[in-house]
């Protein structure tokens, strides 16, 4: 199985539709930040599930839930958008945390707009950067393969599908 994450597009969805085009995947997670895009590329790919959750810009839009636990292949994934669980802070490690609570191995968050990767408290934290205004860094994305009920792959990329970064992960 093959999984897209996107956050931040903030009205900007050519880059998204062109990765979805390109890679055809059986999933797509949107980490806020213009929860309409998220419909939008539902409507676009309309056999395609995409499942997305609320930012910062997207106090109107009270339909998407703040955050999400979801079952992909039958790994539990957390997302967030990340405003409210101070991922500038020094500290940053709220969301994992919230992960590790809810059963998830693995955790995706957006609201800084930058590419990290990283494993706190037992699970795989990752912000695939923005794809639309990236700060410090290529627009891109992320790409998670699951197979056998397990994560096995986890790829930062940039929005012409480059490989920037790569983990085989187990969660």
């Amino acid at each position: 199985m093959k999984i897209l994450i996107f956050a931040d597009s903030h009205g900007y969805n050519v880059s998204m539709a062109c990765a979805i085009e390109r890679e055809a995947p059986d999933m797509v997670l949107h980490l806020g930040d213009h929860t309409d895009d998220a419909r939008e590329l539902q409507s676009v790919f309309p056999g395609l599930t995409v499942c997305g959750v609320r930012g910062n810009n997207d106090y109107f839009d009270r339909d998407a839930p703040e955050h999400a636990v979801v079952t992909a292949g039958g790994v539990r994934i957390f997302l967030t958008h990340g405003h409210r669980e101070q991922v500038y802070s020094r500290e940053g490690d709220m969301v994992a945390r919230l992960a590790r609570e809810e059963g998830c191995g693995l955790a995706f968050f957006g609201h800084t707009h930058r590419m990290s990767l990283m494993r706190q408290h037992g699970v795989w934290v990752c912000n695939p950067g923005s794809i639309s205004l990236p700060r410090g860094g290529a627009p891109g994305y992320a790409r998670l393969t699951v197979s056998g009920g397990q994560a096995c792959l986890l790829e930062l990329l940039d929005e012409d599908g480059g490989l920037l970064r790569q983990e085989k992960i187990t969660g």
